[in-house]
């Protein structure tokens, strides 16, 4: 399991080292070690025997599905489209019954499993925590159809926050007006079109929050006036309740705005002492994201520490609330988040607004994305952030949702810094303070002794010498600690002000609010002024910070984007980007360990452009109860804008921005209201999507999903947007539009081909009558595209009062070929078909097959928390030199030949320290590498009961031009080809001695161009 933690550096010691570049935080982060252990695509008893209960189960919590329909997917319980599910009819308790009845029927097969929660809703299973022991028993369970490890989920406040209130004077710069921005208050927004405007936007619509929790006691969500207009659509699909918590001191209070609260806290994995056992806030980050979608309009709003006040308004402001409290400490236990989503479902919210990040190489059969699957099906939209972690880290990439990165918007908050020799550079500010000519110190030069210069450099705690310090600007470097924390060492030391800059491109430069008069620049202006403070005499000062009007958006520069890792960039993510830097809305006081002193405060992320979307899908929901969350979803997207302000294409980090960093655009609502054609799809086309992935869902006994399930390539999805990752040669993709508008549509198309293809669109003239639905093709063909880069199009349908807009993304491949197969046998074949992306010659080579070498030893005891320095019977090291010139280069461990319910870890750790795996649940871990010196190590994280060590085995292989082991052959050698074809290709082997694992290449070539490699790994 690996943890990602926003805004802080990459650390190692312990398993959970943070893998991924730091970013601007703001979100929850989800990391998930893997995908659930599964039935494969074959009859149900074939399925369990061939793989979870092959599997290797280490002690821990575990999500276990079962093999019935949940309520919300069975026939006679499931919602029909607009109604929600109703926990109280009796087909529902029927079914509740009859899950009961088969869960206790598993659960006494298997002693001592007691369930945390038992899901019914979204997923039908439980939680529980697990002995590796009983794992492996219940996976051998007739009914269980799947084990999925809970992971620890992270929560991270926003690196720039509301600090410690100071003498400050608030009131020059106005807090952002993001509805504003948006449009939705101008004439004809839609605004104006709910009865009431404003103060009644999102009326009879319920959003469920799963976040930190929520302080009702914020002035955002007071109780909306009496009576409610609304009140009876609220009673009939509002089924839930609001638990007030255990804790006296930190109890909560719902109110016709707040209509529900509760907290799931029983997989907590380290408890704080702010982890009440209460849906209260502790964080501040769910009342942020929940005043920012639905609070009330028209709230005065001050930040203490800055210049910020004004009137802050929720996008949604008469939807009401219901929070789901599953963050802990900062950590979200997967086994709470389902729970959370079960119940949501259940109580009968609208929208979910899910502000949390996976890993961007989550699986989309994970547990939590099925429930959301479920969600969807069932009728709820959900909001969802892409993550803060920059480009190639698009997070959250399933079709079901609607992911949202994060950009600027139309408010600047700006310092200016001027140097002593006249200098003088603009960066991010909030103070109303000025800072006169002072000296100008760097940090990293002015710690105290025996204080490492980075630590100093980054103004960390208890780092700075006030001799030093005192009475001067100081240059803090970003990372290491969060950014207020550096404001406040400065502070501590004596100092009047801070520079703070960035030092990598990912670095937010992004407004915050610090305990000294402060100023964020970039990386190249922070470079430029540290220079200048390396001579002699050097000085600065700081203006007091102003209000600036921005040409945006611009998609910030730690926003995550595609391509989606999942699919292979076939599915286009993010899909949407809104307003998330620089976001004024409701804190909690004293979130964050003591961060938030106000009821207001400032946060950046995703997290806080999910909401946004959350609230306009609430107001889309409210004027079209009729229409699906995928179609919500399509009419945000296709009439979403890729132009900012000034009219330019979007910018990101000074340059044009892309499809890879905003999806369709950002969101324009106003047209969505009535976008004319929209993408819908279902909850079969998201199985067969998942299924072209080989990402099968979880399925009942009756049958396998795939079996049956339509056969599709990923990019035919109906998605509003159109994306080929492996675009070899010529591909032909489909799409389907429906007419949501109350008259006839004649739509024309206008096709923007990417540069490096031909496109070919039919028909090119839809006519589609109110409701009924009209299907279409484009076939691209690459001409002189480069492979393995991205071109981007368009493909938009007007009927002159509509624009109907779709991006394009392709990516050209040489060859579409698996990038690793298997084999088994002494004596074998495997065949693939490899497609081709050119004209000329394939030409196909093998080299292998090769046994590689293996290191074997004791491992003993565990290790959770592992300190390459510090070492451990229960770690084994090793050297690993990566010549140049090597095929391939593999160190592996497999869990075949250890122990089933133990979990072992791969480390790989280059020259420098930096650590190139991610630990996972399983013993089957691998790393492939780069020539160079590498430290392996194998950590023992778990052993099964009553045993305390056992034999390990290292893996390495080393493939080069050197004579294999066991030589294979391939055909055929070579075959004449034009773009699109495809070659049946076999290799062939014989007469492998038992006992080994053996790997080789097999090599394409256009003619005597290397073009693709398939690893190809073979068992006797």
């Amino acid at each position: 399991m690996s943890q990602q933690h926003l805004g802080r550096r990459s650390r190692l010691g312990g398993r959970a080292a943070s893998l991924l570049a730091p970013a601007v935080a703001g979100s929850l982060l989800l990391l998930a070690a893997g995908p659930p252990a599964q039935a494969a695509p074959t009859s149900p008893a074939a399925r369990q025997s061939a793989d979870i209960t092959g599997q290797k189960y280490a002690a821990g919590t575990y999500l276990v599905q079962l093999a019935d329909q949940p309520v919300a997917t069975y026939g006679r319980t499931a919602p029909e489209p607009g109604e929600k599910v109703n926990p109280r009819s009796q087909a529902v308790r029927d079914h509740l019954g009859r899950l009961k009845q088969a869960r206790d029927q598993v659960l006494d097969e298997v002693r001592g499993v007691t369930p945390l929660y038992s899901y019914q809703y979204v997923l039908n299973g439980f939680s529980a925590k697990l002995t590796g022991g009983q794992a492996a028993e219940l996976a051998r369970t007739p009914g269980v159809v799947s084990l999925a490890r809970s992971e620890a989920n992270h929560l991270v406040a926003a690196d720039t926050m509301a600090g410690t209130p100071t003498a400050t004077t608030a009131g020059s710069l106005p807090p952002a007006d993001t509805v504003g921005f948006l449009g939705l208050k101008k004439p004809g927004g839609l605004y104006s079109k709910i009865p009431g405007g404003q103060r009644n936007a999102g009326e009879g619509m319920i959003i469920g929050l799963l976040d930190s929790g929520i302080d009702t006691d914020n002035p955002s969500l007071r109780a909306l006036p009496e009576p409610r207009p609304d009140a009876e659509v609220i009673a009939k699909k509002w089924k839930g309740g609001c638990d007030p918590g255990d804790d006296p001191a930190h109890r909560v209070t719902c109110n016709n705005k707040v209509i529900g609260a509760q907290y799931f806290n029983k997989d907590v994995f380290d408890p704080g002492q702010n982890d009440w056992p209460s849906p209260m806030d502790a964080e501040a980050h769910g009342t942020h994201t929940a005043t920012t979608a639905a609070g009330f309009a028209d709230v005065p709003a001050s930040v203490p520490d800055t210049a910020i006040s004004g009137r802050i308004s929720g996008t949604a402001p008469a939807a009401r609330i219901a929070a789901y409290k599953v963050c802990w400490n900062s950590v979200c236990g997967t086994a709470d988040i389902v729970a959370a989503m079960d119940r949501a479902v259940a109580d009968g919210v609208d929208v979910i607004n899910y502000s949390i990040a996976g890993a961007f190489d989550e699986p989309a059969n994970r547990p939590e994305y099925m429930a959301l699957f479920n969600a969807a099906k069932a009728g709820v939209f959900i909001s969802a952030a892409s993550g803060n972690s920059g480009p190639g880290t698009a997070a959250n990439g399933i079709p079901w949702v609607t992911t949202v990165a994060a950009s600027t918007h139309d408010v600047g908050y700006r310092t200016t810094v001027t140097l002593g020799d006249g200098a003088s550079y603009s960066g991010v500010g909030t103070s109303a303070s000025a800072v006169p000519s002072a000296p100008l110190v760097d940090a990293a030069k002015a710690g105290r002794s025996g204080v490492d210069a980075t630590a100093a450099g980054q103004c960390r705690t208890g780092t700075l010498d006030p001799d030093q310090v005192k009475g001067a600007l100081v240059l803090c470097a970003y990372g290491g600690v969060v950014l207020t924390d550096k404001s406040d060492e400065v502070k501590a030391a004596g100092g009047a002000g801070m520079v703070l800059y960035n030092v990598t491109p990912i670095d937010a430069q992004i407004a915050g609010a610090y305990t000294v008069p402060s100023v964020h620049v970039d990386r190249a202006t922070g470079l430029a002024i540290r220079a200048y403070a390396d001579g002699t005499g050097a000085t600065a000062g700081l203006g007091a910070a102003r209000a600036v009007h921005q040409e945006v958006p611009e998609v910030a520069n730690f926003s995550s984007s595609g391509p989606d890792v999942d699919s292979g960039g076939d599915l286009l993510q993010p899909d949407v980007t809104a307003p998330g830097v620089d976001i004024t809305a409701g804190t909690t006081p004293g979130g964050s360990g003591g961060a938030f002193k106000g009821e207001q405060g400032l946060m950046s992320g995703t997290s806080m452009s999910t909401p946004h979307v959350t609230g306009l899908a609430l107001l889309l929901r409210q004027l079209h109860p009729d229409w699906s969350p995928m179609e919500v979803k399509s009419a945000l997207m296709t009439t979403a804008t890729t132009k900012d302000s000034a009219g330019r294409p979007i910018q990101r980090s000074g340059a044009a921005a892309t499809p890879l960093d905003y999806g369709a655009g950002h969101v324009a609502p106003n047209p969505a209201d009535d976008p004319g054609l929209v993408y819908d799809s279902t909850s079969a086309d998201w199985t067969a999507y998942l299924c072209a992935l080989g990402r099968p869902p979880v399925t009942a006994a009756d049958g396998d999903a795939c079996a049956t399930a339509r056969k599709t390539d990923p990019s035919d999805l109906n998605s509003p947007t159109i994306s080929v990752g492996d675009l070899a040669g010529k591909q032909t993709v489909t799409r389907t539009v429906t007419n949501v508008s109350a008259t006839t549509g004649v739509y024309t198309a206008t096709l923007r081909t990417p540069p490096g293809y031909e496109a070919q669109l039919s028909p090119k003239r839809l006519v589609v009558p109110p409701g009924g639905s009209a299907t279409y093709q484009v076939a691209f063909t690459s001409t002189d595209a480069a492979f393995g880069k991205w071109s981007y199009g368009s493909v938009s349908w007007s009927d002159k009062t509509h624009q109907v807009r779709s991006a394009v993304a392709l990516r050209a491949s040489a060859l579409d070929i698996p990038a690793e197969t298997t084999g088994e046998g002494a004596t074998g074949s495997v065949t693939f078909t490899p497609k081709v992306g050119f004209d000329g010659t394939l030409t196909t080579t093998v080299r292998g097959l090769y046994a590689g070498t293996v290191k074997s030893g004791t491992l003993t005891g565990v290790n959770t928390d592992f300190d390459p320095s510090s070492p451990s019977p229960s770690v084994a090291q090793a050297e690993f030199t990566v010549p140049e010139g090597a095929g391939l280069a593999r160190v592996a461990i497999l869990s075949a030949e250890h122990l089933a319910g133990s979990d072992l870890d791969l480390w790989v750790l280059d020259k420098d320290g930096h650590l190139l795996t991610r630990p996972g649940s399983s013993n089957d871990e691998h790393a492939d590498l780069e020539p160079g010196t590498y430290t392996v190590y194998v950590i023992q994280y778990a052993l099964p009961p009553d045993v305390t060590s056992q034999t390990y085995t290292l893996h390495t292989w080393l493939i080069g031009p050197d004579t294999p082991d066991h030589p294979a052959t391939v055909t055929p050698a070579t075959h004449p080809v034009s773009r699109g074809d495809t070659v049946p290709t076999t290799v062939s082997w014989r007469n492998l001695p038992a006992g080994g694992v053996y790997l080789g290449l097999v090599g394409y070539g256009d003619g005597p161009d290397t073009v693709g490699i398939t690893v190809l790994t073979v068992t006797p």
